[in-house]
């Protein structure tokens, strides 16, 4: 019960502001963990043995970074999680709604770093297109 209240009170916002924006969001050297991990999962999918038609990603919590350059390589991508509040916080970002969180730097950087040339809005909208359910 006392593990249930916790998450009760999980603030989507003050966890994206905490951890996804500057200092620990520097996208300045590949020293940190932010583009360390963005580099890992671009490298993953670019070496075409992970894709298919439908990705399910387990506990996406409300981060969508995860999923950048995996939609690239799958027609359709479930995003789950236990909480309501991180779903809904996807939900408002999946359509476009003002003030979800910002996540363009991080769309910025996938883009150059997968170095096609790509405008990073072209990947938000594939995103947004291919992110089609989210699930408890």
């Amino acid at each position: 019960a006392a593990l249930r209240e916790g998450y009760e009170r999980f603030d989507p916002g003050a966890y994206l502001r905490n951890n996804y924006l500057p200092p620990r969001a520097d996208f300045s050297s590949e020293e940190f963990v932010v583009p360390w991990k963005l580099r890992c999962l671009a490298e993953t999918f670019a070496s075409g043995e992970i894709c298919g038609r439908t990705l399910i990603d387990v506990g996406s919590g409300p981060t969508i970074y995860q999923l950048l350059s995996a939609c690239d390589h799958f027609e359709e991508i479930v995003a789950t999680d236990y909480l309501a509040v991180n779903r809904e916080e996807l939900g408002r970002w999946a359509r476009g709604e003002p003030g979800t969180f910002d996540w363009s730097p991080f769309i910025q950087h996938v883009c150059k770093i997968e170095g096609r040339g790509e405008p990073w809005q072209e990947k938000e909208r594939r995103l947004r297109g291919r992110l089609r359910r989210i699930l408890p």
